[in-house]
């Protein structure tokens, strides 16, 4: 009988290629969505997708959760299906919508949301639940007094030290970074002081590219945040646009390996009560503009072309080092090269908004 997987947020961007390699391993999912009209459509997408849904359409199921926020949010999803065995808890948003406090938009839905799942899972499934891992963040690995100093060098043992204090104005990436922190502080928190049966991982990405699971979500003009910096330099014009693309520069990574290794502590028990920092490399939006130019001539003399010769001095000089062999040594996992994770991303908006 398949194992059942609990997965918060089901509907992002993420989340999707979370459900698809879930699926891919034998495992039964129930995922959490904010509306109807989100199940109904993801079902449908996965089942067109997936040859087993078609067999089997329980495989796959959603439940609404409209405000994970909220103390008891995930209580009736653990009730009516008390056999679920792990938790990914991806939920999160990227930016604010609205006008909003800060702390309504990050801090509720990340800090409290976190915690309502914990004790949620605690309460109700502590008998079933054998691992959970969270969606934390690079930025949980930064420490901020450390931002230009070239020699130090990021692992999963660092952790960022900004606090809400500091937060002013409407100043989101700090409200996300400290929510995404004190996020999963409180986690690792929980499991020392609470002590419950399941294991805790967390999976710590810096900016992640690559396709949309289902190409109808490509054909947006505005993507979610770090898949629209492709969109973005799709649009630049040849040859106003000759400057170096230095706006961007940082570390990235491939979607699918982001899916990949929050599947995997559910097979690899060696991988228990670890922080993942899934990594491909350093980038700028001059790379990803290099390896447009190059891998797609239909658009040479549409799209600017930057100064690609500035590239590897931008990077060497504004990325953060890192060194995530710990991760890389557990996992075995070779990540995808950023050039096929932008060559099929590309592909993806070509072939959507033809």
């Amino acid at each position: 009988m398949a194992s059942k997987v609990l997965l918060t947020g089901a509907s992002g961007y993420i989340a999707q290629h979370i459900t698809s390699e879930l699926l891919s391993h034998g495992f039964k999912v129930i995922g959490t969505v904010r509306r109807q009209e989100q199940a109904d459509q993801l079902h449908k997408q996965f089942s067109d997708d997936v040859p087993a849904l078609q067999k089997d359409p329980s495989l796959l199921t959603y439940v609404l959760v409209p405000d994970m926020g909220a103390p008891d949010a995930f209580d009736e999803v653990l009730k009516s299906t008390p056999d679920i065995t792990y938790v990914l808890h991806t939920a999160c948003p990227v930016g604010p919508n609205d006008d909003r406090a800060l702390e309504d938009v990050f801090f509720k839905p990340v800090v409290e949301g976190t915690k309502n799942i914990f004790n949620a899972i605690r309460n109700l499934a502590n008998d079933s639940v054998k691992n959970v891992v969270l969606t934390s963040s690079f930025v949980t690995l930064m420490n901020a007094d450390k931002a230009e100093d070239k020699s130090f060098i990021y692992t999963e043992k660092s952790w960022n030290n900004n606090t809400w204090d500091q937060i002013k104005n409407r100043d989101e990436l700090l409200a996300y970074t400290v929510s995404k922190t004190e996020a999963e502080k409180g986690a690792w928190d929980f499991v020392d002081r609470e002590k419950p049966n399941f294991k805790l991982t967390t999976v710590h990405p810096p900016l992640v590219f690559g396709p949309q699971k289902f190409d109808v979500a490509a054909k947006k003009e505005s993507l979610n945040f770090s898949a629209e910096i492709v969109g973005s330099l799709l649009r630049t014009k040849y040859p106003s646009d000759d400057k170096l693309f230095d706006d961007v520069v940082t570390l990235s990574v491939d979607v699918r390996d982001v899916a990949l290794y929050h599947v995997l502590p559910l097979l690899n028990a060696d991988l228990a009560s670890k922080r993942l920092a899934v990594v491909q490399g350093k980038f700028s939006a001059q790379r990803i503009l290099n390896i447009i130019n190059e891998n797609f001539p239909e658009l040479k003399g549409k799209i600017a072309v930057g100064k690609p010769e500035e590239t590897a001095r931008l990077e060497a000089l504004k990325a953060p080092e890192y060194n995530n062999s710990v991760t890389v040594g557990l996992t075995g996992v070779d990540p995808i090269p950023l050039e096929k994770t932008v060559v099929d991303s590309v592909k993806q908006i070509l072939r959507a908004r033809k």
